[in-house]
């Protein structure tokens, strides 16, 4: 599976190893970043992209400049000769981001449920939901999710 969505639109463009070198750049913003490049199409010397930013574990997120930044340090040494029609999409944080072992403890209190009550609830095992909320266990987003819409209410 392809780093860039989209690279196949290229291969008039680049050499295979040149279309690589390509792969192998966007690939260190991916990992570093979780950065993705999708080209959506390339008429009139001009490579109409987007590039977007999905969740990463440090919670630092990119703005729009710094996207399209990066975006000109992939792609402008392979073509020079062409604009770069660049669409940034930021990460937006999801309503579940707030949920945190501090954010538990203050809605359990709000709403004055029990470890006991969420476990009969949800059915989630007492031990889990109580690593959870003292945070000796990470949540994943699944968990979160339950947490948030379960506290909302």
């Amino acid at each position: 599976m392809p780093i860039i969505a989209g690279i196949e639109t290229l291969t008039d463009l680049l050499a295979t190893d040149q279309l690589e070198a390509l792969e192998k750049a966007a690939e260190i913003h991916k990992m570093q970043s979780n950065i993705q490049f999708t080209i959506k199409d390339v008429r009139d010397q001009k490579i109409y992209m987007e590039v977007s930013q999905s969740e990463t574990r440090s919670k630092k997120y990119a703005n729009e400049a710094t996207l399209i930044k990066r975006a000109h340090e992939v792609f402008d040494k392979w073509f020079p000769e062409y604009e770069l029609d660049i669409e940034p999409t930021t990460h937006g944080l999801t309503p579940t981001s707030v949920v945190t072992p501090a954010w538990l403890e203050r809605k359990m209190k709000e709403k004055n449920v029990r470890i006991k009550q969420i476990a009969f609830d949800t059915g989630v095992d007492r031990d889990s939901i109580a690593d959870w909320v003292s945070g000796k266990r990470s949540m994943s987003q699944i968990v979160k999710a339950m947490f948030f819409f379960y506290l909302s209410k």
